[in-house]
C-alpha cells in the first residue's frame, strides 16, 4: 500500500517520493544513511591536511584538479554519448589565458579563472559544431584537430613571446589570503570541486540534462521527441569545455606556470582513462577514476626507487605509463564496465542491508 502524507499510522519515508518536485530535491540529507556519511565526509576533509605531509598534499591537490576536468568531460561523453579528445587542448587554453592575464597585466584570480572560462566556451562552441554533421569516432577526429590547434598556437606564442619555459604565473591572492602552500591550496581546490560536482548534478537533472541522455540513448527518438539535438550537442561541448579551461587555468595558477610541454595528448588519454576506469556518466565516478590514474605516475616513482630498478625501465617511463592506461581500460571495459562506482555501490549496498541479503519490498526510516 502507498503511503500518503498526513494519514495518521503511515511512517514518512525519505527513500520515496511523492510529487515531482520531491523527486528534483537535491540534498545530501535526505536519508539517515547519507546524514551519517556527510558528517562523516566533512570531518575527513577537515583532518585530512593535518594527516598528511606536503608531498601526499601535493598528490590529493592534483587529484582534485582532475576531477574537475574529468567530471567535465564525463558530462559531454558519459551524459550525451559524444567522444571528445581535446581535453589536454581545452587545459592548456586555460592555462595560458590564465598565464597571459595575470602575467602581463596583473589581473586578479576572480578575473582570470572565469576568463578561462569564456575563452573554453568560445572553443566549444567551435569544437561542437562539427557535432551537428559527425557522431562516434569521426567527431572524436574533429576534437581532437581542435587539441592541436590550440597546442600550435600556445607553442607559437610560448616561443616567440620569450617565455621559452613558460609563462611564469604567481600566488594568487583572494582578498588577505594568498594561495601559496598546499593546505591552502587544498581548501580552494576542493571547495572549487564540491561547487563543480553540485553544479553538473543539478545540471544532470534539467531540462538539458535530460536531453543529453535522451541523445545519448537514441538521438533520432529525441528528435521525434521535439529535442533540438543540434542544439544541446552544441551546448554540452560549450559549458563542458568552459569547466575544463578552467580546470587548466587552475593548474596553471597551482604549478606557478603554464608550458605548452604539459597539455600533449598523453593527457587526454589520461582523463579519458580517469572516466572509464571510475564510471563512465558518474560524478563521484570521475573523482575516483582522477585519485586512481593520478596516483599511478607516482606509485611507478616509488616502485622504480623501492625496487631499484635499471636505468633501461626509467627511460621508458612515460611509455609504461601511458601502457598501464591501456590496459587499466581493457581491464575495466571487460571486467566492470560500469566502472570503480559499480564496484562501491556494491559495497555500499551490502553494508546497507547487511545482514539481509536482498532489498526488503518497503524501506521505512532508519
Amino acid at each position: 500500500m502507498f503511503r500518503r502524507r498526513g494519514i495518521k499510522g503511515y511512517p514518512s519515508s525519505p527513500y520515496m517520493k511523492e510529487t515531482y518536485k520531491e523527486a528534483m530535491v537535491l540534498t545530501a540529507f535526505e536519508t539517515p544513511f547519507r546524514k551519517k556519511c556527510t558528517v562523516l565526509g566533512i570531518v575527513i576533509f577537515v583532518l585530512i591536511p593535518f594527516l598528511f605531509p606536503p608531498f601526499i598534499m601535493h598528490i590529493i591537490n592534483l587529484a582534485g584538479i582532475a576531477s574537475i576536468g574529468a567530471m567535465a568531460l564525463n558530462l559531454v561523453t558519459g551524459t550525451a554519448g559524444l567522444l571528445s579528445l581535446g581535453q589536454a587542448g581545452f587545459m592548456c587554453a586555460g592555462a595560458f589565458t590564465v598565464g597571459h592575464l595575470s602575467s602581463n597585466m596583473g589581473m586578479p584570480i576572480y578575473v582570470t579563472l572565469p576568463a578561462a572560462g569564456l575563452i573554453g566556451a568560445i572553443l566549444g562552441l567551435f569544437s561542437g559544431l562539427p557535432s551537428l554533421r559527425l557522431k562516434g569516432m569521426y567527431l572524436g577526429l574533429g576534437t581532437l584537430a581542435m587539441h592541436y590547434i590550440i597546442y600550435y598556437i600556445a607553442s607559437e606564442y610560448q616561443f616567440n613571446v620569450g617565455y621559452s619555459q613558460g609563462i611564469s604565473i604567481k600566488d594568487p591572492s583572494i582578498g588577505i589570503l594568498t594561495l601559496s602552500d598546499k593546505w591552502s591550496w587544498y581548501f580552494f581546490i576542493w571547495c572549487f570541486v564540491w561547487l563543480t560536482g553540485l553544479f553538473i548534478a543539478n545540471l544532470m537533472r534539467s531540462r538539458p540534462g535530460r536531453a543529453w541522455i535522451a541523445i545519448r540513448d537514441r538521438d533520432i527518438a529525441a528528435e521525434v521527441m521535439g529535442i533540438n539535438i543540434g542544439y544541446y550537442k552544441v551546448l554540452v561541448f560549450v559549458v563542458s569545455t568552459s569547466i575544463v579551461s578552467m580546470a587548466g587555468g587552475l593548474y596553471g595558477y597551482y604549478t606557478n606556470l603554464a608550458a605548452i610541454e604539459e597539455y600533449s595528448f598523453l593527457l587526454t588519454i589520461s582523463y579519458l582513462a580517469m572516466i572509464i576506469v571510475g564510471g563512465i556518466g558518474s560524478i563521484l565516478g570521475s573523482i575516483m577514476g582522477a585519485f586512481l590514474i593520478t596516483l599511478i605516475p607516482y606509485g611507478l616513482i616509488y616502485l622504480f626507487g623501492f625496487w631499484e630498478v635499471s636505468g633501461f625501465l626509467k627511460d621508458f617511463f612515460y611509455a609504461l605509463e601511458s601502457g598501464i592506461f591501456g590496459l587499466m581500460i581493457i581491464f575495466f571495459l571487460f571486467v566492470e564496465p560500469l566502472g570503480m562506482v559499480e564496484i562501491w555501490r556494491r559495497i555500499r549496498l551490502f553494508f546497507e542491508l547487511w545482514p539481509f541479503k536482498h532489498k526488503p519490498l518497503m524501506i521505512t526510516k532508519r
